[in-house]
């Protein structure tokens, strides 16, 4: 039996899908993926699990004059917001919303030329059957994309930081506390945080052809005097982020990770000396970096990009 699904209409996780999204792919890297799956002018788009119509936005300038946008979302709450924020980007085409399961989607077989989904497959527990949905609505020579993420990857690397780096025995013992996790949400059919490395063999398994990975290469950056604009905005989101009390929110967040923990094979009691070891850095730490930003001395940098654009083509 699995969870009911996360509401992502909810106050912080609607911010996350907003604030992760606003610097996450470089124009000319869309430019680039688009060409490379033959957009064009007057194309139908569907976008399933769409959210607030993120892909909807991004890729409208290279197929909306004259074509057609479907994004399909669980959440009537986001998408009465998509409907509303497509009115400043949807001109010369039409774009449509409804609610819809990803793994049912309500839409006739070989109807679009571009089926697309964002870190949609990584929430789900039988990930390969929104998949398939996504194959069966697209034309002959149609494509498919997926952009999903590798976080049990992200999770282990070793960034380069202002903040004093761990020790080789902390870095093991979190790399190990990290793999639990998510182990235990796969058990718990909670999604797989680790599947954009294996979307294209999913996409192989589904009869995709022309199978293609592109790496992200927006990456998290922040040095001073954080001269750009993406710099200034992930700053203040990470000051946000580190001042914002939420006990509501931290507390139903401990919870589903005793919950992942335990189904990974961890015990109670070696979770609780976790969570007060969490807890403990997190503060010391969390301090530390407040007081280099207010000092302008705190820089941070990720050591690689752990999220992938996967594309195929449905065979003529």
């Amino acid at each position: 039996m699995t969870d009911k699904p996360r509401d992502w209409s909810e106050k912080d996780l609607r911010r996350m899908i907003i604030d992760q999204r606003r610097f996450l792919w470089r124009p000319d890297t869309i430019d680039r993926i688009a060409l490379s799956l033959n957009l064009k002018k007057g194309m139908t788009a569907v976008d399933a699990g769409c959210g607030l119509g993120y892909l909807g936005w991004t890729f409208w300038r290279h197929f909306g004059e004259g074509g057609t946008y479907i994004g399909l979302d669980c959440s009537e709450k986001l998408l009465v917001e998509a409907i509303g924020l497509a009115e400043e980007w949807g001109e010369g085409g039409t774009v449509r919303f409804a609610r819809a399961s990803a793994c049912s989607l309500p839409l006739p077989d070989g109807c679009s030329d571009l089926t697309m989904c964002q870190t949609l497959l990584m929430h789900l527990p039988e990930p390969e059957e929104a998949l398939a949905e996504m194959v069966r609505i697209t034309k002959p020579g149609g494509a498919v994309m997926c952009m999903e993420p590798d976080n049990v990857s992200a999770r282990l690397a070793i960034p380069y930081s202002s903040v004093p780096d761990r020790s080789v025995e902390d870095h093991l013992y979190w790399a190990r506390i990290n793999l639990i996790f998510a182990d235990g949400a796969r058990k718990l059919g909670r999604g797989d945080s680790g599947i954009g490395k294996k979307v294209p063999r999913m996409m192989a398994m589904a009869g995709l052809t022309g199978i293609d990975v592109r790496v992200n290469d927006t990456a998290f950056f922040v040095q001073p005097p954080y001269e750009t604009e993406q710099q200034r905005y992930g700053l203040e989101k990470l000051r946000e982020g580190l001042e914002e009390k939420d006990e509501e929110n931290e507390r139903r967040s401990w919870r589903e990770s005793r919950e992942c923990f335990l189904a990974g094979g961890g015990s109670r009691s070696a979770f609780y000396r976790m969570k007060t070891r969490a807890e403990a850095e997190r503060d010391s730490g969390n301090r530390m970096i407040l007081e280099q930003m207010a000092s302008g001395t705190y820089f941070h940098g990720q050591s690689h990009s752990s999220f992938f654009c996967i594309t195929g083509f449905v065979p003529v």
